[in-house]
Parts: C-alpha cells; sequence; structure tokens
C-alpha cells in the first residue's frame, strides 16, 4: 500500500510528532477550603467598643434582657464568635458588676441575657460582701469600665434559711451565714416562704451598703456619677427579676 503525498507540508510532520509527544503538565491540585479552615478577618474595634452597655441604660437594659429569658426570645446566647474575636483581642470592659448568689437556678448572665464581655460577675452562696468581693469590683470600676454594679438576692435562698435557722455548719460554710447574720438582725428565726423572701431582700439592701461601707474606692466612683449600685431579687418559680426601689 502506497501512502499518499504529503506536498509541501512533509517538512511540517517531524514537528507535529515531537510536540504530540510531549507530555502535558497539569497544575496541582487545590483542597476545597472549609469554612472551619477559614481565618476570620480582624475585626476593627477599639476597646471601648467591647462594652455593650451604656451607663444611662443599664437598668432598662437589664430589664430588657429579662423579659427576652421570660418570653424565650434570648438572643445573646446563639455563637458570638464576633464578640468572641473583639473581647479576645482587645480585652475585656464589662458594664455591669453583679454579686450573686451561686445558687445553679440563678445564672446572671442568662436571666439578663447578657453576652460575653457584658458582666463582671462574683458569685458565692447567699451574695454576701467580703474582702474578694469588694477588690474584685474595685478592679471592675478602677480597670475595666464598670459602670453599675447589681447585688442580686433570690427567693428560697438556702444560705438565708441556713443564717435564720441559727444553726451551726460543718466545714467551712458557717462563713457564709457569718457573712449573711447581720442583714437579718431583728427578723424571726425559721422563716419560710413569703418572710424568708424579705429576709433575702433584707440582705441584699445590707450587702449594698456594705459595698460602699467598706470600699473608698467605690463611694468615690458613686460620689463622682461613675458607679451606681442597685438592688434586685429573682423568682425562682418566676423567671423574674425585680429591681429594688
Amino acid at each position: 500500500m502506497r501512502l499518499p503525498k504529503l506536498g509541501p507540508f512533509a517538512s511540517l510532520l517531524p514537528l507535529l510528532l515531537a510536540a504530540c509527544s510531549t507530555a502535558v503538565t497539569r497544575p496541582p491540585t487545590v483542597a476545597p477550603v472549609t469554612p472551619a479552615q477559614v481565618t476570620p478577618a480582624p475585626v476593627a474595634a477599639s476597646p471601648a467598643q467591647t462594652s455593650g452597655i451604656g451607663a444611662q441604660d443599664a437598668l432598662r437594659e437589664l430589664l430588657e434582657g429579662n423579659q427576652r429569658f421570660l418570653q424565650g426570645g434570648m438572643d445573646a446566647h446563639a455563637w458570638q464568635n464576633e464578640r468572641v474575636i473583639k473581647t479576645g483581642t482587645f480585652g475585656q470592659s464589662p458594664s455591669v458588676g453583679v454579686l450573686s448568689c451561686a445558687d445553679s437556678r440563678v445564672p446572671p448572665e442568662i436571666v439578663f441575657d447578657q453576652g460575653v464581655g457584658d458582666l463582671f460577675v462574683v458569685r458565692v452562696a447567699g451574695n454576701f460582701e467580703s474582702d474578694e468581693a469588694t477588690g474584685t469590683f474595685e478592679y471592675g470600676v478602677a480597670e475595666l469600665g464598670v459602670h453599675t454594679i447589681v447585688v442580686l438576692g433570690h427567693t428560697k435562698c438556702g444560705a438565708i434559711d441556713a443564717t435564720l435557722s441559727g444553726k451551726s455548719l460543718p466545714g467551712h460554710m458557717n462563713v457564709l451565714t457569718a457573712g449573711i447574720r447581720p442583714a437579718l438582725a431583728g427578723l424571726a428565726a425559721g422563716a419560710s416562704g413569703t418572710d424568708l423572701a424579705e429576709a433575702s431582700s433584707a440582705n441584699v439592701r445590707w450587702q449594698m451598703k456594705r459595698l460602699l461601707q467598706r470600699s473608698a474606692i467605690l463611694r468615690k466612683a458613686q460620689a463622682e456619677g461613675r458607679l451606681k449600685v442597685l438592688g434586685a431579687m429573682y423568682d425562682v418559680d418566676t423567671g423574674r427579676v425585680t429591681f429594688l426601689d
């Protein structure tokens, strides 16, 4: 069999064959990037922007937060990625300090529907003033910008009930009743129900006074209009917070 003549293109045949035999270089395979591998962009903010509650709005914001908690419309406890990044980068500047009982039914961030970086919380059974609590709030006011302190008591408080009973407690628990006892002077022993709630309110008022009596830093901040001290009661049966007069 005779091959057809290639005519004038015969000289190009070796070049074409060489090109076809050359290996084709492929671009490297790039693995897909998943959302978890993406590093969040830096947050453009300043330390002053990490605090979310203004001094004039503290009481209103706490009441509104408690209302959201009661209605099941809480919005502060979804994943707060931006807030975490911001406070992690620029540090904390909480707006409101809370002296609360350690009772597991009374978590301040939840009952006030507040998020990361908003509250500066001290918790101890019976929500009583101590060197540690006062020093913590002094630091919050002097260094972090705390402008409001809330002493938060609650109904059915076991520490208040134990103090009213007058009984000695084992271990270190007498430290708790010793911190509460002066607040309940003159109240009937063995109170229950409404009387127990009244005793808890009396304790809140006493501890509010003690914070100021024992701290020149807090008194000065209050006198200069940089600090408000509020008292409140949380009802463990309804979830409602009531601020005291």
